[in-house]
């Protein structure tokens, strides 16, 4: 048989019912996209629609083969269920809790954050997000198990909505103000994601709260507007949304084709890491010779400095450095910049297209080979490979 007289093969008709309008169901689309280009076998159909949306009308006699959604209201669980076909749910709420689900590694998340401001001297921490959502709960429980951990406090506020923001209706001081007033300084702070954190920030400036000085702020999703609108700018936490729509994507494929059974076993996404703005640029230390060597290796890091150029800072011997050092931080010297040298690569791997010679060099790595082994020891994975699931 020749090509032309070949039949086509049939194109999967699948459905997106993901909202546009939040960065993060952005990125899963974006996953969602780079998978079908890479197949081209799918026919899609996506509505516009916003987070909560009811599901559109032609989905009730729809005779597609397959679904990936965000199953986050009653209407459209009622509306999932009602279908014989392959569903991968792409949202925490676990409405149908019998189908297979990819969600963010909420413990790697307030594992991520916690460590970023501990790292920065502090002592004291703190959560805030919405009620009655499951990643929000899911990441105030693993932040306070992380504080529980490590022997630190942790408060926690609980706000009504992930929208809500304080009234300004009378002089008298909103429930957040109150809070945030009352919290011991300087803390840390989680939000639950960059919304709830730009609340914060907003409550802050209004009621006179140094940040980052008194309250270092982390949001979650990195959205580039809400972050760099902010002010301070927010440092947040970048989730893997497109490794969560492009692995949604393949295990729908793997389903429709029936290569693997339908299980609720949930795929959680780690990560990408942590985009630090203004609003953790700080050093929350009360050893001023540790205060001044982490200024100096956060100024320095990427220079290719090493632990003898700290020392030429600040008036201590080696070990004393590394003892008052770990006791403050957690890590030593050298471990602070691996860190802030893997952080830079990080971002250049995320941001550029600089080869990775260069990047060592922008890093402070004399030789890429190292940079690769110190990367993949911290990261768990080559920076070729962060590279090509990043972008």
């Amino acid at each position: 048989m020749s090509e032309l007289t070949k039949p086509k093969k049939h194109r999967k008709s699948v459905a997106l019912l993901i909202e546009t309008s939040n960065a993060y169901a952005r990125g899963l689309l974006e996953g969602i996209v780079e998978y079908q280009r890479q197949r081209d076998s799918w026919s899609v159909f996506l509505p516009e629609q916003e987070r909560g949306a009811t599901p559109p009308r032609w989905l009730r006699n729809w005779q597609g083969d397959g679904v990936i959604a965000r199953i986050e209201t009653a209407e459209i669980e009622k509306s999932i269920s009602k279908l014989s076909v392959p569903v991968v749910d792409l949202s925490s709420a676990r409405r149908l809790t019998e189908i297979p689900w990819v969600e963010t590694d909420d413990e790697a998340i307030a594992s991520l954050a916690f460590d970023h401001l501990y790292e920065r001297g502090f002592r004291h921490f703190a959560f805030c997000g919405p009620k009655g959502f499951n990643w929000s709960t899911w990441r105030m429980e693993h932040f306070v198990a992380k504080c529980q951990h490590a022997g630190v406090p942790c408060e926690c506020f609980l706000t009504e909505s992930p929208y809500s923001r304080p009234e300004r209706k009378s002089s008298k001081p909103s429930t957040l103000e109150s809070w945030l007033n009352n919290l011991p300084k300087p803390t840390g702070l989680l939000c639950a994601y960059d919304i709830q954190a730009q609340v914060v920030l907003d409550t802050c400036r209004n009621i006179g709260l140094p940040v980052p000085e008194q309250l270092a702020v982390v949001g979650v999703d990195n959205d580039p507007l809400l972050c760099d609108l902010s002010h301070p700018s927010l440092t947040s936490v970048a989730p893997d949304a497109r490794g969560a729509g492009f692995n949604a994507a393949q295990l729908l494929d793997d389903l429709m084709h029936g290569r693997i059974e339908s299980s609720n076993t949930p795929l959680l996404m780690k990560p990408l890491g942590i985009s630090q703005r203004q609003s953790t640029d700080v050093t929350a230390v009360s050893n001023e010779d540790v205060a001044n060597a982490i200024r100096f290796i956060r100024d320095h890091a990427c220079d290719g400095i090493n632990v003898k150029d700290v020392l030429h800072h600040v008036p201590l011997s080696r070990r004393s450095l590394e003892a008052q050092f770990l006791l403050a931080t957690g890590k030593t010297p050298h471990d602070m910049i691996a860190t802030i040298r893997t952080d830079r690569v990080q971002r250049l791997l995320q941001q550029s297209e600089l080869s990775l010679d260069e990047i060592a060099k922008h890093a402070g790595f004399e030789h890429t080979e190292y940079m690769s082994v110190v990367f993949k020891k911290r990261f768990g994975i080559s920076p070729g490979r962060y590279r090509r699931q990043a972008t």
